[in-house]
């Protein structure tokens, strides 16, 4: 793979590099050790004071290093009081490090640089690194579910490599875009698959205070991640690796095979029809005897696949002297799919790197090459999944005529076994992120800062779907008749790049005046993004193997366009750009450590908008004040921390589509002209001039509470965020001839609150056991505060934007249950469908008009708001452990308050020969058999028992166990470190639903299912 070749030579141009920056001489040694375990410290920060010269402890919390003999030492460890100690001649300094009274000597990355945890006024969050690197992860952003109160991930399935997760902090504040913005080293990219092994630091900035500095881009959030860079001296190297088995989590259990057919039978009779299956197709289908004449197709058998494998290796060294320093690590990553013949590998090197060319003058280099290459069959996991939900079962799945996927076609089209065995989907992707930049100390408060990156993607699809024509049905002898995608064979091929160059300068201050301390930063960035996509289709290859678009027929081609399913770059052509262009600044000001004040501002200008909106303002203010470092808290020795926090700030939101502001010609649209119909240009979309941007006003209150010298951790946060200028298509007349311009119409408000509390046992000097409990639950109310006096509007069949209610919620009838009896029949007249009865769905007729009509009550008709799909009251309960050698760690998650609506093939059931879910089976309404069942009668060709309704409203709260983990630490003399560990992912599941993942959103069901993972894995340090 070329992909691979390029990685081989690029690490190998590192391993030279490394051994180049190593040797130097050295002046001072010595160990840093912990105060009050006496145990060394690795990873310790040695700097030179005034300049950017430094250096670490290695795993034995030593160090060595080059100094003037009238330097000044500066060592600094997280939860550690920094010291500072003259060199004056000594070439031996040891240094004993005591603890912080609390953690306030944290660093925490911020927008633009970094800041004590003392002095954070905002609402800032702080995910473990070392944490994320120990769970056997291969999507970062996976890994984040649960562990930061107001950070919601939620996991919607997806093949390897493709994963779909929708990511929120503090809610849904628009009707548009809402993903919050992710930052890796200042440059926007994607966190699935950013590498666990290679993050130095994530940092999730929820209000005004802390994000306002990334002004129109951080409306819905920001989450910083910095990646590691090289050690100050000394080598170290770090192999992880692992090995899991992935099986199928969530999919619905079917039923039986002999309560199936019967079922399906009891449809068709209750339709005045004939049972599908006879008694004897029943009886020989039950014993197993003669499967070709009495097939029973098990789909799930012939598609998913157990015990899928994955593996994902990563090796890095950090290493550096007086002269530079360099980070490298490289990580490769194979996972099958439980869908069967869906595989990703992914292989990438990263290599930070900072040459010292003076002790005020630093040079920065970073450089990511990725690949990454997706493949599967030639259908999507969507279509297989809605093959096996919605196909009927009395076909051959597999022939055994020793062919390659060959089986029964239903409706000339339909077999999952055959989808998931043939064809071929590949997505190929090259990514490379290279940023160059200059670090200069001006003085020993002020210094300046400038990179440039380029960030570029490139991605080759391909899908070829083959021909099923000539198929020989094994039992009959016949051809079997094959139309839709497998009537012809097709090549589907797309090309996909995106090129975004950004660079930034700012300016940094920091100055300590005694008691004063005063810091700020003033900066520029710029950004330009441009991508294209091109693709073209051809079909009627000669056979199966050829798969060269050339060698389709040429006759029936298309450019930009698909046939059937588009892939995710084969549907269309186009060519995009767009740029945007900033200026902002930070100043802080603490005093004594008891009073902080921070002030940010952005100005920034969008080429998404039109002359004279194009620029927004972006202010925001807060302060701090530690209560507890007050003079009349000195005698309340149970508090160690008390400090209040305050917040106030507006943010924008740019993400929207390009070109709004302008009119969309279509030209391509035919008119008639000398009674011909010939090509013309008409403007199809309005534009509007006028759009600007959605501003969000932010307002945060927290609290930060330390007992027992902090070894018991309390935040509390109460926020109210309030999204105005939302961008909607309101409603003009038809008449006009165009589609609505979009315009600034809609008001949205998150309401909210946090609470997080950590608990850490008494540090003890031996290997005696030590815990630590973590605790975080958070709730965020959404409300569409206006939508310019229009609506309620429907986005689709299940959902209604409608003032006062959240922007997901849920519409459907109310249902008071099952007709019952005669009575009910009279009670509840008004019916979907005449031939509604006993057994069938009551939908209240709440306008009284005797008909049932599908929009809101209030908007005329017969539905009602039956709850929303936010989810409420999430929380993650976290715990870890060490005695002796071993580790033991446990991580829970959950929802407490969640609804989704049922839809498709898990309702429709025999109704419509699809997939029978086995609490359908034994939950059934019949008069005789079952005259209690919660479930409505079966009736084929049955709609009026399929709305939406309150009925089928499911409780999708859960707890699951995300990650349980025990490991041991090898006792050996050749290496510094060898720990292997066994590890289990989403093994525990409690919820109420029985049918589906509760995290999977509404709809028919039709996702690449969830999975369990047990794994096994092995970190050695060298």
């Amino acid at each position: 793979m070329k992909g691979i070749r390029i990685l081989t030579f690029i690490s190998l141009m590192f391993f030279l590099a490394t051994a180049v920056v190593q040797a130097q001489d050295i002046t001072v040694t010595g160990q840093v050790t912990d105060a009050t375990s006496g145990q060394s410290l690795p990873g310790v920060n040695i700097t030179v004071q005034g300049t950017t010269q430094g250096t670490s402890t290695n795993a034995d919390g030593r160090y060595e290093i080059t100094v003037a003999s009238d330097a000044t030492l500066v060592f600094s460890f997280v939860g550690f009081q920094r010291v500072e100690v003259p060199v004056e001649g000594q070439t031996s300094i040891d240094v004993v490090l005591q603890e912080s009274t609390a953690a306030l000597d944290e660093v925490v990355v911020v927008g633009f640089g970094t800041q004590r945890r003392a002095d954070v006024t905002g609402a800032v969050s702080s995910v473990s690194a070392d944490e994320l690197e120990e769970q056997p992860l291969t999507n970062t952003e996976l890994g984040l579910q649960g562990v930061s109160p107001g950070l919601t991930v939620q996991y919607q399935g997806g093949q390897p490599g493709e994963e779909n997760t929708v990511t929120r902090i503090r809610g849904t504040g628009t009707l548009n875009n809402a993903n919050p913005l992710i930052l890796v080293d200042g440059v926007e990219q994607s966190l699935s698959t950013l590498e666990p092994s290679a993050i130095e630091s994530i940092t999730v900035l929820k209000d005004a205070a802390s994000a306002a500095i990334y002004g129109s881009r951080a409306a819905n959030g920001v989450i910083l991640v910095t990646t590691k860079r090289g050690s100050r001296t000394g080598m170290t190297i770090k192999y992880n690796s692992h090995v899991g088995w992935q099986n199928m989590l969530g999919f619905p259990e079917p039923a039986g095979k002999e309560e199936w057919m019967r079922l399906e039978n009891e449809a068709q009779v209750n339709a005045g029809g004939s049972p599908t299956y006879s008694e004897e197709y029943i009886q020989n289908v039950v014993a197993g005897t003669n499967p070709l004449q009495y097939p029973f197709a098990e789909w799930e058998e012939g598609s998913f696949k157990d015990n899928a494998l994955e593996q994902n290796h990563s090796l890095s060294v950090s290493t550096g002297s007086d002269v530079g320093r360099i980070y490298a690590n490289v990580n490769y990553t194979n996972a099958d799919g439980v869908v069967q013949n869906f595989n990703n590998q992914r292989a990438s090197i990263r290599i930070n790197s900072d040459l010292f060319i003076t002790d005020e003058l630093t040079a920065k280099a970073n450089l990511l090459y990725r690949n990454r290459d997706v493949t599967g069959p030639g259908f999507t996991p969507a279509r297989i999944v809605q093959g096996i939900l919605h196909m009927n079962r009395n076909a051959v799945m597999s022939y055994p005529d020793g062919q390659e996927a060959t089986g029964d076609l239903l409706f000339g089209q339909w077999n999952p076994f055959i989808m998931a065995n043939s064809g071929e989907t590949t997505r190929l992707s090259n990514d490379i992120v290279g940023t160059v930049g200059l670090d200069y100390q001006i003085t020993e408060s002020i210094s300046i800062e400038g990179d440039f990156t380029a960030n570029i993607t490139g991605t080759n699809e391909t899908i070829f779907r083959e021909s099923r024509n000539g198929m020989i049905n094994y039992v009959t002898g016949e051809p079997v008749a094959a139309s839709g995608w497998f009537g012809t064979n097709t090549l589907q091929e797309g090309r996909y790049s995106e090129r975004e160059l950004s660079q930034r300068l700012f300016l940094n201050y920091d100055e300590d005046l005694g008691s004063h301390s005063i810091s700020g930063v003033v900066g520029y960035e710029e950004i330009f993004n441009s991508t294209e996509q091109v693709s073209a289709a051809r079909a009627n290859f000669f056979n199966n193997k050829l798969r060269s678009l050339s060698a389709g027929d040429a006759g029936n081609q298309r450019t930009c366009q698909s046939y059937n399913d588009a892939g995710s770059y084969t549907g269309s052509c186009y060519n995009f750009e767009w740029r945007l262009r900033s200026f902002f600044g930070r100043a802080n000001y603490s005093y004594d450590d008891r009073y902080s004040l921070q002030a940010n501002l952005r100005y920034d200008g969008s080429s998404r908008f039109g002359d004279g909106n194009r620029w927004g303002l972006y202010p925001s203010f807060s302060a701090g004040w530690r209560i507890s470092s007050e003079s009349f808290m000195e005698d309340v020795d149970a508090i160690s921390n008390l400090r209040l926090r305050g917040s106030w700030g507006q943010l924008g939101n740019e993400r929207i589509g390009l070109f709004q502001f302008m009119n969309t010609y279509n030209l391509n649209q035919p008119y008639q002209f000398n009674d011909n119909v010939v090509p013309g240009a008409a403007v199809t979309d309005a534009g509007n001039p006028s759009i600007t941007w959605e501003t969000t006003t932010m307002t945060n209150v927290g609290l930060d509470l330390g007992f027992m010298d902090d070894r018991i951790e309390v935040i509390a946060e109460y926020f109210w965020n309030y999204t105005d200028d939302i961008l909607l298509d309101l409603p003009i007349p038809a008449t006009i001839g165009v589609n609505p311009p979009t315009q600034n119409a809609a008001e949205v408000s998150n309401i909210g609150w946090e609470f997080q509390v950590n608990y850490h046992s008494v540090s003890r000097d031996d290997d005696s056991f030590q815990y630590t409990v973590g605790v975080n639950m958070s709730d965020v109310v959404n409300k569409i505060e206006s939508l310019s006096g229009e609506g309620p509007f429907y986005p689709d069949k299940f959902t209604v934007w409608a003032e006062g209610h959240s922007i997901n919620s849920l519409r459907g009838f109310t249902s008071p249950g099952l007709y019952r009896t005669q009575e009910d029949l009279e009670q509840y007249p008004a019916r979907i469908n005449p031939n509604a009865g006993i057994g069938d769905i009551i939908y209240k007729d709440l306008n009284g008009d005797g008909n049932l009509s599908q929009s809101l009550a209030s908007d005329g008709g017969d539905q009602i708001i039956m709850g929303n799909e936010d989810p409420r009251y999430e929380f993650g309960i976290n715990f870890n452990a060490t005695y002796k050698g071993f580790d033991f760690g446990m991580f829970w998650q959950g929802v407490l308050e969640q609804y989704h609506t049922l839809d498709g093939a898990l309702m429709e059931g025999p109704n419509w020969q699809n997939f029978i879910p086995n609490v359908m089976a034994e939950e059934t309404f019949h008069p005789e058999r079952n005259p209690d069942g919660t479930w409505p009668k079966v009736t084929a060709g049955n709609t009026w028992n399929l709305q939406e309704s309150d009925f089928w409203i499911q409780d999708t709260k859960y707890i699951r166990l995300k990650n349980i983990q025990l490991g041991y630490k090898i006792p050996q003399p050749v290496v510094n470190s060898l720990r292997v560990y066994v590890s289990g992912t989403n093994m525990l599941t409690f919820t109420p639903t029985e049918l589906f993942d509760p995290e999977i959103p509404r709809g028919r069901s039709q996702f690449f299912p969830h999975t369990k993972q047990l794994t096994v894995g092995l970190n050695v340090t060298f």
